[in-house]
């Protein structure tokens, strides 16, 4: 801001003991010191007084010298516009602010820091008339939420949002893994699985206001199979759609698919109005409208504010209002506090001991994993070579170097065991190898994100292949780039998190079919036909039993390629205030905020 800027030009020079202390000087010399006209000197001046900066007293009669009086540090003058800017919601200016004067006063980074942790948690604002009390649940993120149009989601963050602002046809039970009713209230499919038949319910009412009709749900698949690169695996089975009117519609498959339902239940395929993605373009990925417990306010790379839709058929949510906050680098610098789900600010964390927090900490389903691009022409189409580095790059030595919140690999609902058991060989061996895969010392391209967790991961992959003669030359790129193609099968090596969740069958197909990750670019042309027979199979089995065996041998078929390293599953830790029910981290590690409610 142009005015700090102008305060911080008057007080250079100055001691701290010059705070209050009245300085003789003239207007001309203020005019100088600011480089403007005596005019503006006098504007600038009053602006100052007025914030309450300075005590400005101008000189009457000639001889009779002005006199300034600074009343702040310039510390704590940037630590008080700051807090001004994120009470007015100006979250990316004040983190600016800190970043830009932090550099000559290193405390207030610090400070600010802790003053922002004190503003998360549960609040509660009392407003006179039909309003009454409403409920704020305000959380911090380390990137803004740019992308939530279900059909070009990549973050487990994103998903989580999209649960929140939208619904699909059916939805998923992870407790009871059943199919249960969503905008469908009803389904039923002909004898051989090939025609389902879904009845809508009526009254679903987006958040624009338009009632939802059968040519949304058609609409939203369609949408997907044409434009969602990413995500069009889910719907591979359907042939067509059929609106017979505004409530029912027919799903014609090209097969059955037992896992049909699944499908359907994913946020990707998520309904949205026909109109209002028209309408809004690539807008609608910012500003999105579904039929959701919650809607979309303001979404920038400040914040993003969902408040609660009142018509919503599942039931109105009892929080009125979510704030996401984007403040970058603060989960690394507050690991504990991001844990921590307070009811308000006034919860000091150190005092927590006396209070019975509930501790709703779990292990993610989720898994950090490489994978190695046996389909490019190289050392790495060389299975032996594979092997080596398989070998080499062991995720139990990863987990006991970095530690951290990294625990034994879980990969739907298996630890890593079925991994085959690989012994680095002796240097003799290790030659042979090189000869015959034809490496020569080159070095190999590992992407992956700019994240702190990612970052130690392909650091330490690098160093562990130093020892062994491999050069690793480390790429970071955004979530976005890491989702192309062309860069997928340009790599060697690939570290990047699989989303898993309880639909563990569904959640295999996603990792080895989905065009934005980085196994179906991988695997060589005998993997890719043996786990295409697996995958095929795994549709038209119908018990648990048998699609529980067709995803046994799909893994033991993915250790056997040597494609595919698991390395850990993270422990997501969170304590949440003993007067914060509803309260439960998800297969993703988030918490679902339709659910939350806060007890007297």
């Amino acid at each position: 801001m142009q005015l700090v800027e102008q305060y911080m030009r008057l007080f250079a020079g100055r001691s701290h003991e010059a705070i209050g202390h009245p300085l003789d000087i003239s207007l001309a010399e203020v005019a100088s010191i600011l480089f403007c006209t005596l005019r503006n000197a006098t504007l600038t001046l009053k602006k100052m007084q007025s914030q309450g900066w300075v005590v400005w007293q101008p000189g009457r009669g000639r001889g009779n010298r002005s006199v300034l009086t600074c009343l702040l540090a310039p510390e704590d003058l940037i630590m008080s516009v700051a807090k001004e800017l994120v009470q007015k919601g100006e979250i990316r200016a004040a983190r600016d602010m800190i970043e830009e004067y932090g550099v000559n006063f290193p405390v207030i980074n610090e400070k600010f820091s802790r003053w922002m942790n004190s503003q998360f948690g549960h609040r509660v604002k009392r407003e006179k008339g039909s309003i009454g009390r409403v409920d704020t649940l305000r959380l911090f993120y380390s990137r803004p939420f740019a992308g939530l149009d279900p059909i070009h989601i990549l973050l487990r963050s994103e998903s989580h949002m999209v649960k929140q602002l939208f619904d699909s046809l059916v939805q998923f039970d992870p407790v009871t893994r059943r199919i249960e009713p969503a905008i469908a209230f009803y389904w039923e499919a002909s004898e051989e699985g090939r025609q389902w038949t879904f009845y809508l319910r009526k009254g679903v009412l987006f958040h624009h206001g338009r009632p939802l009709v059968a040519d949304d749900v058609r609409f939203s698949f369609l949408r997907l199979m044409e434009h969602s690169y990413k995500h069009r695996w889910l719907a591979a089975s359907i042939e067509s759609i059929t609106v017979k009117d505004d409530y029912v519609l027919t799903i014609s498959l090209h097969m059955s698919d037992e896992l049909f339902l699944q499908a359907l239940s994913k946020e990707y395929m998520a309904i949205v109005p026909c109109d209002y993605v028209l309408e809004m373009g690539e807008q609608f990925a910012q500003m999105p409208v579904g039929t959701g417990p919650f809607r979309v306010v303001r979404n920038d790379d400040s914040m993003l504010v969902l408040e609660a839709f009142t018509p919503y058929f599942g039931g109105r949510p009892f929080l009125d209002r979510i704030e996401i906050w984007c403040v970058p680098g603060m989960a690394a610098e507050a690991q504990v506090d991001e844990s921590l789900l307070s009811v308000t600010a006034l919860d000091d964390h150190r005092n927590r001991s006396s209070l019975a927090w509930s501790d709703v900490g779990r292990l993610e389903d989720c898994f950090q994993y490489v994978s190695l691009n046996g389909a490019k022409n190289g050392p790495l189409s060389h299975s032996e070579f594979r092997g080596l580095m398989v070998a080499i790059i062991c995720g139990q030595a990863l987990r006991q170097e970095l530690q951290g919140t990294r625990e034994h690999a879980v990969i739907w609902g298996k630890t890593d065991s079925f991994q085959i058991k690989r012994e680095v060989p002796d240097s003799q061996e290790l030659v042979r190898i090189f000869k015959e895969s034809g490496y020569q010392g080159e070095a190999l391209s590992l992407y992956t994100y700019p994240d702190l967790d990612h970052i130690e991961d392909a650091q330490w992959i690098q160093k562990t292949c130093k020892e062994y003669g491999i050069a690793i030359e480390i790429r970071y790129a955004s979530p976005e780039e890491l989702a192309s193609s062309l860069l997928l099968q340009e790599a060697d090596l690939v570290v990047d998190s699989a989303n898993v969740d309880e639909r563990t069958e569904l959640s295999l197909r996603e990792f080895l079919q989905a065009g934005a990750l980085s196994i179906s670019h991988h695997l060589d042309p005998h993997g890719k036909e043996e786990i295409a027979h697996w995958m095929n199979r795994m549709s038209c089995v119908q018990t648990a039993q048998d699609r529980q065996a067709c995803v046994d041998s799909i893994m033991h078929t993915l250790a056997a390629c040597g494609t595919f390293v698991p390395l850990y599953s993270n422990r997501v830790e969170m304590l949440a205030h003993p007067r914060l029910s509803g309260v439960s981290l998800d297969a993703y590690g988030w918490i679902d905020f339709r659910r939350i409610f806060v007890r007297e």
